[in-house]
């Protein structure tokens, strides 16, 4: 019975110990391609990583976007209008004198003739009153006052008249960059319109209305403005540089990450074929040992029945009866171990296939597999797994990003000197504007006012704690990451010695083991004629049928063991996933 019939059978049909569990399951037939394609599009950690090449991917477009060049705009309107708030008060008043009154019409004013509205004399001069704003400022009895006493009165007072609304609206444009190396610059136009009511005129020209407080008969209230500025840290200190610029070391660390990600995804697919290809084969052992069970418990099955036929001649006794029966039992439990550890290993490739658990896998290329020839190692297996090994370049990119932080931390302990340079050319409505925004741009080639700075900022805290903390910080990480590179390289250096000595071991044991099989087969043929001849015991020949056992097993066994020797070897030249296609 070939391998596939005997797991459908024991499937199938109600069996007892281990092979039980196998009644319900599904079985399906897999080859080693279908499990490694399987795995790969469906296994959840290698899903996950694939996922993490995609998140530093979008990262490193965020990190890059931080050197677009951003554009702003702003509008804003102000409007500012009084309203009436007039309202009867009551308060002390120095009374009125109309200087001009003449009661009894004899062409003198009142006020000269005396009475209660006689102005005083002071000095020889006779003081009038004084208005302002419906106000008495010199009222009262004295040197310089027009001699009027303030009496209490109720007038209509205004705290605030209704005027023509000041209209302003302000709109802005610009753009800014950062660059590679730690400056920014910005450059913004705004045009302002400004309608002013108030008696805001120039010098020589009267106020006529609100709606032309100029008196012009047009409005000339738009201006416009530009500003330029730049700041750029200054060589050999703080930010300067693509190693000293915040947003250049994010952008190469996001790079570096992103092809630790690529790596480490190609290492964990790497890791998971290794370990998805040795439990297949380890599946295809234990059904050749199973099958090496059956076809010798068969022979001696038959070997009991002939000696259980002959006993009562007196050929044969119970007690070689009963060597029999415990060899056969003896078989019944390997097969059981053998059954045991097929299960496990076909759940455990179905965790990985992230398949359907109620079913169990049949490796129908195996008998294809095992006449295959293991290819012999290569010369240069060693530096081929130091160049290829996915484990060893993820150690790297740990260092390279080690390094990147070590230098940008380096620069940032230095003092931050800053060059700053701004200019400005502006244009003044104080007289008059012009007459659109249009007309107000095209005139800043002359404009009314040019600013212009250059300085230099300077920034050191007291002691610098914090930057030196961070750049010790940083030396110890580049140091550990170095560390950790170097234990990768020896890991896997001592992977590929190991596959390599397993490859060998393998090799020498299934030649010894087929020269075992043959001397076994040959003893054992010996000593049933022995046997027959009444010169052995059953129990010699029990023996022999063991070594004959032991051997077959042990050259199966070695088959397997040098084409798990060969993946675990491809493993470490990171080479797996290309052979197994």
């Amino acid at each position: 019975m070939d391998a596939v019939a005997m797991v459908r059978a024991a499937a199938a049909g109600s069996s007892t110990g281990v092979r039980s569990l196998l009644d319900g399951l599904i079985p399906r037939e897999v080859t080693l391609d279908i499990v490694a394609d399987t795995i790969l599009r469906e296994n959840f950690s290698l899903l996950a990583a694939s996922e993490a090449v995609n998140s530093t991917g979008a990262a490193i477009v965020q990190k890059d976007a931080a050197f677009d060049i951003g554009m702003f705009a702003s509008v804003n309107l102000s409007v500012s209008k009084t309203a009436d708030r007039i309202q009867t008060v009551g308060r002390p008043r120095t009374a009125d004198t109309d200087l001009t009154r003449d009661d009894d019409a004899d062409g003198i004013p009142d006020f000269v003739q005396g009475g209660t509205n006689t102005v005083e004399e002071v000095d020889g001069e006779k003081i009038p009153c004084v208005y302002e704003d419906d106000q008495l400022v010199n009222g009262g009895i004295g040197p310089g006052l027009c001699g009027t006493v303030p009496v209490y009165s109720e007038k209509l007072e205004a705290a605030s008249l209704k005027g023509a609304p000041n209209k302003r609206a302000t709109g802005s444009i610009g753009v800014s960059k950062v660059f590679a190396f730690g400056g920014q610059g910005s450059l913004s136009f705004s045009s302002t319109y400004n309608q002013k009511t108030g008696a805001q005129a120039p010098a020589l020209t009267r106020p006529i209305s609100a709606e032309d407080p100029f008196g012009w008969g047009e409005s000339l209230f738009w201006t416009a403005g530009a500003s330029l500025s730049a700041t750029m840290p200054l060589p050999y200190t703080k930010g300067f540089g693509q190693a000293g610029s915040p947003e250049s070391f994010a952008l190469a660390a996001a790079r570096v990450t992103d092809q630790r990600a690529m790596l480490a995804e190609r290492a964990a697919r790497n890791a998971t074929l290794a370990e998805a290809t040795q439990l297949y084969w380890d599946m295809i052992r234990n059904l050749q040992d199973i099958t090496i069970l059956n076809e010798l418990k068969l022979v001696l099955d038959q070997r009991h029945s002939r000696v259980e036929r002959l006993i009562g001649s007196g050929t044969f006794t119970q007690y070689e009866l009963g060597q029999i029966d415990q060899e056969l039992a003896a078989f019944t439990l390997r097969e059981e171990a053998a059954w045991t550890q097929y299960l496990l290993r076909s759940n455990s490739l179905l965790t990985l296939m992230a398949a359907d658990p109620d079913t169990v896998l049949i490796p129908v290329d195996a008998e294809a597999l095992l006449v295959t020839k293991v290819p012999d190692p290569p010369s240069d297996a060693y530096d081929r797994a130091l160049i290829g090994n996915p484990e060893i370049m993820v150690a790297q990119r740990d260092l390279d990003l080690a390094k990147l932080a070590l230098e940008f931390r380096d620069n940032q302990s230095l003092p931050d000197i800053d060059l700053v340079i701004t200019a400005q050319l502006t244009q003044s409505d104080a007289t008059f504007g012009f007459s659109n925004p249009g007309s107000a741009l095209l005139n800043l080639r002359k404009p009314d006012q040019t600013n212009i700075f250059i300085g230099i900022r300077y920034l050191y805290p007291l002691g610098n704690q914090a930057a030196r903390a961070a750049l010790d910080r940083a030396r110890i990480d580049e140091r550990n990451a170095f560390d950790r590179a170097r234990l990768a390289r020896q890991r896997i250096v001592n992977s590929v010695d190991r596959a390599l000595a397993d490859l060998r071991g393998a090799e020498g044991v299934m030649l010894v083991s087929r020269g075992d099989t043959e001397l076994a087969r040959f003893s054992y043929e010996r000593i049933l004629d022995e046997r027959e001849r009444g010169l052995a015991t059953e129990f010699e020949v029990v023996n022999r049928y063991q070594d004959i056992l032991s051997a077959r097993l042990n050259e199966a066994s070695a088959n397997v063991e040098m084409h798990k020797a060969w993946v675990r070897l491809s493993a470490a030249q990171g080479t797996l996933e290309e052979e197994i296609w």
